[in-house]
């Protein structure tokens, strides 16, 4: 797993104050005699400028590794308390940054996705398949999400187009032109590379359908065109749904199972 840059020092931090701490620790069971336990503990009670005063050096080689521990070791825990501070107000900061924009993913669903993704299913050439690949019920927190997300992302996304589809595509989309450009907008979308890029996807498919004022009249490279467009679009907007359908199960189940009735994969529209 790759480590960010917060932990990246946070973990040099922790790294070199174990190694100041225990490099003392050693030096001092030379230098004063003492026991493993007890090096460690006037080691530690030092680098944390604590100094209970109970263990202290008796010969002048021993104060003056004392000392080096305190210059050196001090340095090094105050630099690890800062790094591990700043690394959790991070991570609470893009915790915030991503319910945020999870609540922005939402409104797309909500108000044009689900929708969208539905549209595009029924003009899936094998859209049995991708329903089989789907979650079951009771899997979308399970170990065996994983697999089924896998699989289902592996789904072939394959669209049959035809100038009606493609007539209700252009409709919906211009009417939620003012949504999407809104979202675009949305400064928490630079914290989510995959959504942007679908945002960009969808509009792309808008002013392709707009360029060809008339789908009747649409020639066969046209309509290779747009196929290829809307797999793109189709692909990224499955898997954007199917990320978020796992938000939501693991977060607010109540909205779960209303977008869970709302399956844009489903044989029927829902009621």
């Amino acid at each position: 797993m790759k480590l960010d840059s917060g932990q990246q020092r946070t973990l040099a931090s922790l790294v070199f104050f174990a190694v100041v701490l225990f490099a003392g620790a050693a030096a001092l069971m030379q230098v004063e005699e003492l026991p493993f336990a007890d090096a460690l503990y006037f080691s530690l009670v030092t680098m944390s400028t604590v100094g209970y005063g109970d263990v202290v050096p008796y010969t002048p080689a021993g104060r003056i590794l004392a000392s080096v521990m305190i210059l050196t070791g001090v340095g090094s825990f105050m630099n690890l308390i800062a790094a591990t501070s700043d690394h959790l107000l991070s991570r609470r900061e893009q915790r915030e940054r991503m319910e945020k924009l999870n609540m922005v993913i939402g409104v797309f669903f909500s108000e044009a996705g689900t929708r969208l993704l539905r549209m595009c299913a029924r003009m899936d050439t094998n859209l049995p398949q991708a329903r089989e690949r789907l979650p079951k019920d009771g899997e979308w927190l399970d170990r065996r999400f994983a697999g089924r997300a896998k699989l289902f992302s592996a789904h072939g996304f394959q669209v049959a187009v035809d100038t009606e589809g493609l007539g209700a595509i252009k409709t919906f989309l211009n009417e939620k032109s003012p949504l999407l450009v809104r979202l675009l907008e949305n400064p928490n979308l630079l914290e989510h590379e995959a959504f942007t890029d679908l945002l960009w996807a969808v509009l792309h498919i808008k002013e392709e359908l707009e360029f060809r004022f008339d789908l009747d009249a649409a020639g066969e490279a046209d309509l290779a065109h747009l196929r290829g467009d809307l797999e793109r679009a189709y692909r990224l907007l499955a898997r954007q749904w199917l990320d978020y359908m796992r938000h939501l199960c693991a977060n607010y189940p109540y909205l779960f199972k209303v977008a869970a009735h709302r399956n844009p994969f489903r044989e029927s529209a829902p009621v």
